[in-house]
């Protein structure tokens, strides 16, 4: 997912988009691409939109990578890119946000477990922007807000999901239902919508895992002194 603008980072996304980044030294998209491609993933679907080209460049380098266009990026969000990519998706997928940093072990995590449907979480740790996720003695996902007073919880979102294609097609037919009334709406919404109505998504809360995500320059700053200098 990575048709956004990145407008908190300033100059920073003048002349790039935010997924290119460097943290560390590399940049967030080709961090996540490496890591997907060293746990096996062999297919790459990018949902883009703000400077499409950087990322048809970076699919010049990776066979990997296949790029989907949203030419109403700069007035849509999240859940319109991912409806956008209903062409291209055919199979169960990895869902992951571009602005991301985080260890090998958040894909392998969700690859080894058996459940179909999965909403990854850590107990809180960024200071800002946080998305709390709440779930039963089951673990099974019964809400989400970015209002920490309107969940029962110490989870937050880490922006990587597992979704099979059974649950993305009741996804994206409840979308259009809605598409034209809510083309702002962020897909973690939809996939709670969806999981509380129709079919439920598991969520799997791994408190040691180390990931960042990366929305502005103080965050930047904050991944390269305090995350990435423990990843193994």
């Amino acid at each position: 997912m990575a048709a956004g603008i990145g407008s908190r980072f300033g100059i920073y996304t003048e002349d790039r988009p935010k997924g290119f980044i460097e943290v560390g030294g590399v940049s967030m998209i080709e961090r996540s691409i490496k890591t997907l491609i060293d746990c096996g993933i062999e297919r790459i679907l990018i949902g883009t939109g703000h400077m499409k080209e950087a990322f048809e460049h970076l699919a010049e380098r990776f066979p990997q990578i296949e790029c989907c266009h949203s030419p109403r990026y700069a007035e849509t969000n999240s859940m319109y890119t991912l409806y956008n990519m209903r062409s291209l998706i055919h199979e169960n997928f990895l869902l992951l946000e571009s602005d991301l940093v985080f260890e090998r072990k958040a894909i392998e995590s969700l690859l080894y477990d058996m459940h179909p449907d999965i909403m990854l979480t850590t107990p809180v740790m960024k200071f800002q922007d946080q998305y709390y996720v709440e779930f039963d003695n089951e673990h099974w996902l019964i809400g989400c807000s970015t209002d920490k007073t309107q969940v029962n919880t110490n989870s937050e979102l880490v922006g990587i999901h597992k979704v099979s294609k059974f649950f993305y097609d009741i996804l994206v037919k409840e979308y259009a239902k809605v598409v034209d009334k809510k083309p702002k709406l962020g897909y973690e919404f939809m996939l709670l919508d969806v999981a509380r109505r129709l079919h439920r998504m598991y969520v799997l809360d791994v408190p040691d895992l180390l990931w960042y995500e990366i929305d502005d320059p103080s965050d930047k700053k904050y991944a390269e002194e305090y995350v990435l200098t423990r990843f193994k």
